[in-house]
């Protein structure tokens, strides 16, 4: 696993022995070409980061800052790992990357400032034995953030709920297999505000 584009290109991330599945090099070089420029000198947030491969990538490319949350103190301590040789290589001063230990249940969105990006891909169980908690902290999210654009890797079976206050509005990559990922840009739909 590793950086797929930009100043850290090819850097090798650490993937701990926890239960971590990191969005695949290929899944996340799709999205990140197809964000291209767009995401230099914006700031992303990295939900459920695990290795933190989405909010490295977007550092490696030239995001301005990206906040990491992750509830898992091992997975915590190889994320560390991660961002500083992420850091090192893209020569970005280490602030640029802030770690924030948290249960994303338990998030409390008004601690971050104005957010561009928000990377939201956690467990796949999840999907399944949370799934309305997920949609409850998306929408929480989405009001907190209305100008955020949400990229959202969940299983290609899931039915994204036509009532929801997040709306997709440009499939990435899906797959037709039951535990394939399937990733959308997902943005607030206005009129249900």
């Amino acid at each position: 696993m590793r950086i797929t584009g930009g100043a850290a290109r090819g850097i090798q991330l650490e993937v701990p022995q926890q239960n971590v599945r990191p969005a695949t090099d290929y899944m996340r070089e799709y999205v990140f070409n197809r964000l291209s420029d767009a995401i230099v000198d914006k700031i992303v947030l990295d939900c459920f980061a695990g290795t933190g491969a989405y909010g490295l990538e977007a550092l490696s490319r030239g995001a301005q800052m990206c906040y990491f949350l992750e509830k898992n103190q091992k997975v915590v301590a190889s994320l560390k790992k991660n961002c500083e040789r992420v850091l090192k290589s893209s020569q970005r001063d280490p602030k640029t990357a802030k770690i924030m230990l948290m249960d994303l249940f338990h998030f409390s969105p008004e601690k971050l400032p104005s957010i561009d990006y928000i990377f939201f891909d956690p467990p796949y169980p999840y999907w399944e034995e949370k799934w309305p908690e997920l949609l409850s902290i998306l929408e929480k999210m989405a009001r907190m953030y209305p100008q955020s654009l949400f990229i959202i890797e969940h299983p290609a079976h899931l039915q994204w709920p036509t009532d929801h206050l997040l709306q997709p509005v440009m499939p990435i990559e899906s797959s037709k297999k039951k535990n394939a990922p399937s990733i959308h840009f997902f943005k607030i739909d206005k009129e249900r505000l």
